[in-house]
């Protein structure tokens, strides 16, 4: 028996590997419909499968290949996923998944050969276009752009820089948005389509230093590294180019906009946004008491509020007032409409644990806990509320968070004000902080602010002792004095030096 079994391995890897027996060689069409233009794909059929070349597959889709002979694999760049084939093998690996073909690929005379209907149907979906097979005709019918952003060129002019997007379709001004945070602009188009790989450049280009392209589900995102401050962008629409228009300060004439008085309020902390956590149809966390974190969030806020005005004389705006429901989008872009210097967003833990206690404060980054990422499932858990849950499709792409956190120019100041909270909470209320006290996690909420932003919670509300002093309110007095004390700390450290105008 033993025996057999291996006769029968030995036959089928033969007939794999060797010259492609019952081999029949055929065409396929690929038809690029939006294009007007078509090719063709040399294939084989074997058993009634049709098999086609990778690379030239690859070659005729306009697809990123990197091939490897030594470990007889390649990787395909689709987007910003990359997809991994290795010769004699049924299982397809992205950057997501890895995925079993009922079929494995084959070698023949150093090529690698996949079963197109089975690869396809593995790895449609990563394609930025919709790509469909038609075995009885032999085809592949491309529907939809491969890609609609296809290059960058910058153009020295007398008063600036001009950035130019080359694309294949004409955007609207509603599809674009961009953020200057220090020496990074970044520019987002939704249903903007591009090849990582192709886009992605270290070559100096004037005043961009650096290119980094990012693909998302529903958009696309150029983050360009400039070289020098420079002036916000100014943003022109034409067909089949996107016209971004910055000024160095070295090329710019005086304006009221550059004056000495105006680039100091740029800088001071003169407006800061408070977001009590949840409220309206979403209670957050309840405590065995029937506590509700929206309510106790949404007077600490007002007492925070009160304490800024009163002491600081600084303008202190609420995404919430009363017991309404925001979206966690809306949030962050009420505090970006209003020129926000600082967003705190206030929120009281809970755990089935009920033994879990203290304190904790929280900035944008990737969970390295358990714990961590247990805390953010919670908070982010709202959006199953909203309306348009697609809108966070890209939240929960890793990817994603990791772009916020890597592009946000504020990460330095936002761990230093969760630093100072953290220390202040300690000292005002005596509660033991939880774990190390300052996390980092994916908050939704916090994703797209421009201005160093933190996350605080309070307390646990799951656990007894800790919902009976938040139903005090001297104890929420406590919670928004400490908060305020850090503030002040906060603004002091970072005002010093800038100049009285």
């Amino acid at each position: 028996m033993k025996r057999t079994i291996w006769i029968v391995i030995g036959l089928i890897s033969a007939s794999f590997a060797g010259d492609l027996f019952c081999q029949r060689s055929t065409r396929i069409g690929v038809f690029f419909e939006n294009e007007g233009r078509q090719t063709v794909l040399r294939g084989v059929e074997q058993d009634g499968v049709l098999y086609a070349p990778l690379e030239d597959f690859a070659e005729a889709l306009k697809v990123k290949i990197f091939t490897n002979p030594q470990n007889n694999k390649c990787v395909l760049r689709l987007g910003s996923q990359s997809v991994k084939v290795t010769a004699m093998n049924p299982f397809v690996i992205t950057d997501k998944a890895a995925y079993q073909m009922a079929l494995p690929t084959l070698r023949f005379d150093g090529v690698l050969y996949v079963p197109l209907a089975l690869f396809l149907e593995v790895v449609g979906t990563y394609f930025p276009a919709e790509v469909a097979f038609d075995g009885v005709t032999r085809s592949i019918r491309i529907r939809g752009s491969m890609y609609n952003i296809t290059g960058v060129d910058v153009e020295e002019k007398r008063n600036g820089w001009l950035i130019r997007l080359i694309t294949t379709k004409t955007f609207t001004d509603t599809d674009i948005v961009t953020s200057l945070n220090r020496n990074w602009l970044n520019v987002t188009l939704y249903s903007g389509k591009l090849d990582t790989v192709q886009m992605a450049s270290d070559r100096r280009m004037g005043i961009v230093k650096k290119v980094a392209p990012f693909q998302f589900d529903n958009s696309a995102q150029l983050s360009f590294q400039l070289q020098g401050d420079v002036s916000e962008p100014t943003i022109h629409v034409e067909p089949r180019e996107i016209l971004i228009s910055v000024r160095s300060p070295r090329t710019r004439e005086t304006t009221y906009f550059d004056s000495p008085q105006v680039n100091r309020n740029r800088w001071l902390i003169d407006k800061i946004i408070i977001d009590p956590g949840h409220g309206g149809k979403h209670p957050g966390a309840v405590g065995k008491a029937g506590t509700k974190e929206k309510d106790i969030t949404l007077d600490i806020a007002k007492r925070l509020k009160q304490l800024l005005v009163d002491k600081m004389g600084v303008e202190v705006l609420m995404t919430r007032e009363d017991d309404t429901f925001v979206g966690l989008k809306d949030r962050t872009r009420f505090a970006n409409t209003n020129n926000g210097k600082l967003f705190i967003s206030i929120h009281a833990n809970g755990n089935p644990n009920r033994n879990q206690h203290g304190f904790s404060t929280w900035v944008l980054g990737r969970e390295k806990t358990q714990q961590a990422l247990e805390v953010a499932e919670k908070e982010n858990s709202v959006i199953n509320l909203e309306a348009n849950t697609e809108a966070y499709k890209e939240y929960q792409d890793a990817a994603h968070i990791l772009n916020a956190i890597a592009q946000s120019a504020y990460v330095k100041e936002s761990m230093d004000l969760a630093q100072m909270v953290n220390d202040a909470l300690k000292e005002k209320t005596r509660l033991a902080q939880w774990g190390n006290g300052v996390y980092q996690a994916g908050f939704y909420v916090l994703i797209g602010a421009a201005m160093p932003s933190i996350l605080v919670e309070v307390a646990f509300l799951s656990n007894t002792y800790e919902e009976r002093l938040l139903r005090t309110r001297s104890f929420r007095q406590k919670l928004a004095e400490a908060i305020y004390e850090s503030v002040k700390n906060f603004k002091l450290k970072n005002e010093k030096g800038i100049g009285s105008g």
